[in-house]
């Protein structure tokens, strides 16, 4: 730790909680990215627990990704004391059935405003919008929510947006639920404290706050002992959900309450630089000091390569930082914006991911862990090849399940052989005996043919012969075994691909990003206002994931920020 992050960690853990003639005060520590907040927050909650006790502290955060860091920083808390806002207040409720996972029931009633059955996170992750468009129940529940969640008065939401909410009420009312705005909304009318009546509050990544769950958070916080708000208003990019940077300004507190962590761990001077700069166009922001890492760093724009077609002078280039050692993500404002690059990296049997949003699977198409996964079905077929080298083994019975499974039966195992896979010792050895009771006589000579070849043949083989429904899913983590090896089935990725949206809190050493807009952040860009801001704050979050190198892409349209 720098001689200037120890100070600042020693102001902020001096400060926080000194103000002993004033229950319920607010504090705010402000981070910066890449200026360890998540770490400093998790040391405010140890502080709090040697104070006043493991039961006397709650732990809230705008998203699960979030609550889940800090929960695995080994808080000396009880688990159901740090989650959502939402969660906490699901509790504090006695546990509701949520509107949302009756969609069907509201779909069968309401064609015309189907939404699709997924969780409010999952709405998010590719920034509200991913260029294919939404169904109508999708926006109108979004909107709604978002309107909700400003506290803005009924008589002045679009007329379609009140129709979609006089049905929807109807439906909650007459099945008895509640939806997730229902969740801050009823806390906010019929509760004062939060659960189990806590002495200190920690309200994390707070920049993504609605106003009403602000103003939850701060109903709770007069009841304890103190309250801190952890976030960064430069950071909020959920402004389509209703996120309200002005939650880390407004109200005024006293400036002994505000603790700005100042020295950045990730971003260093040219990206720091670039970054400062571009954030001073937001019209009201929380004004800070902050230093860069005390790196160089490098900021270029690429010469050639756009999302529409990234083209070979981008493959080179991520090869190089390969090469180096390097991790390199690949940014952009919309999901549909990474669809060339994805085919790109499929062609070529380059894995990636997305490690923040491990959900996608368009992001993250190699998955070890689950035996049932095509990237495990590989690793146990190339188990006995003799490409493994020192970790070339014979095949189990399990193995041997776990590849041949998916192939299909006709021509290639014996009639009736097929069920027999998951039957016996399975951690048994296989031996050329037990492969000729299961294979054709055929299918077997040329399966032990492919042994006197590199991998490729076995892959082929396998591929060749698996079922039509699972031969596409398999594709990518064969051609990527066959180039890279096995090993870049187990090891993970050091591309990631994702939107702005769905890395925020992630870092890499190079950033490659992309500067165009949807039409419609096109639209809202060139707004004054609101609008516009949460642009700058968008790309501002996407130029600070870099920790040496940020490459700025050509625009493919009109409709690009000019960086």
């Amino acid at each position: 730790m720098s001689s200037r992050a120890a100070q600042q960690t020693a102001e902020a853990l001096e400060s926080i909680g000194q103000d002993q003639d004033s229950e319920g005060a607010e504090y705010r520590i402000l981070g910066p990215p890449g200026c360890g907040k998540t770490t400093n927050t998790a040391r405010q909650v140890r502080r709090a627990v040697e104070k006043y006790g493991e039961n006397s502290v709650l732990v809230t955060s705008f998203s699960r990704t979030a609550a889940a860091e800090l929960a695995g920083r080994d808080l000396p808390i009880p688990a159901s004391q740090v989650g959502t806002l939402h969660s906490h207040c699901y509790r504090a409720l006695g546990h509701p059935e949520i509107a949302e996972s009756r969609v069907q029931e509201w779909n069968q009633a309401n064609p015309s405003m189907v939404i699709t059955q997924q969780g409010k996170a999952e709405r998010m992750d590719d920034g509200g919008d991913d260029g294919t468009g939404s169904k109508d129940g999708d926006h109108l529940l979004g909107e709604m929510s978002r309107l909700r969640g400003l506290m803005m008065q009924r008589d002045f939401w679009p007329p379609a947006v009140r129709h979609f909410a006089s049905k929807w009420e109807d439906y909650k009312s007459a099945n008895e639920l509640l939806d997730f705005t229902d969740l801050i909304e009823v806390c906010l009318r019929d509760t004062s404290m939060a659960p189990g009546a806590p002495s200190v509050l920690f309200a994390d990544e707070a920049q993504d706050l609605t106003r009403m769950m602000a103003a939850l958070v701060r109903r709770w916080g007069q009841w304890a002992r103190h309250y801190v708000v952890v976030g960064d208003d430069d950071q909020c990019i959920f402004s389509f959900t209703g996120a309200d940077p002005d939650v880390l300004i407004d109200p005024p507190i006293p400036k002994r309450n505000i603790i700005v962590l100042k020295q950045s761990y990730r971003v260093p001077v040219a990206v720091h630089a670039k970054a400062v700069r571009w954030i001073k166009a937001v019209r009201r922001r929380q004004e800070k000091e902050y230093f860069p890492r005390p790196f160089p760093g490098k900021v270029e724009r690429l010469a050639v390569g756009t999302w529409e077609h990234p083209g070979d002078p981008v493959l080179r280039l991520l090869e190089k930082h390969l090469n180096e050692g390097q991790s390199v993500m690949f940014l952009a404002s919309c999901t549909y914006q990474l669809r060339p690059l994805i085919k790109m990296l499929r062609d070529r049997g380059w894995p990636f991911h997305n490690p923040y949003r491990r959900s996608n699977g368009a992001w993250n198409p190699i998955r070890v862990g689950k035996a049932g996964t095509a990237a495990n079905r590989i690793l146990a077929l190339l188990a006995a090849h003799p490409d493994m080298g020192p970790d070339q083994r014979r095949w189990t019975r399990q193995d041997v399940a776990a590849w041949a499974d998916w192939l299909k039966a006709e021509g290639i195992m014996k009639r009736g052989r097929k069920k027999s896979l998951h039957e016996g010792d399975m951690q048994q050895l296989v031996t050329e005996q037990d492969l000729d009771q299961l294979f054709t006589v055929s299918a077997l000579d040329e399966l032990l043919a492919t042994f006197d070849g590199d991998r490729a043949a076995l892959l082929e083989w396998w591929l060749r012969r698996l079922d039509s429904a699972v031969q596409a899913r398999c594709e990518f983590p064969v051609a990527v075994a066959k180039i890279h090896g096995p090993e870049a089935l187990i090891e993970e990725p050091r591309i990631i691909v994702g939107t702005i949206h769905s890395v925020k809190g992630g870092e890499a050493d190079v950033v490659v990003m992309w500067p165009d807009l949807s039409q419609a952040g096109a639209i809202e860009y060139g707004r004054a206002g609101d609008s516009r801001d949460s642009v700058v704050r968008q790309f501002y979050v996407g130029m600070t994931r870099a920790r040496d190198v940020l490459y700025i892409g050509q625009r493919a349209t009109s409709q690009a920020v000019i960086i």
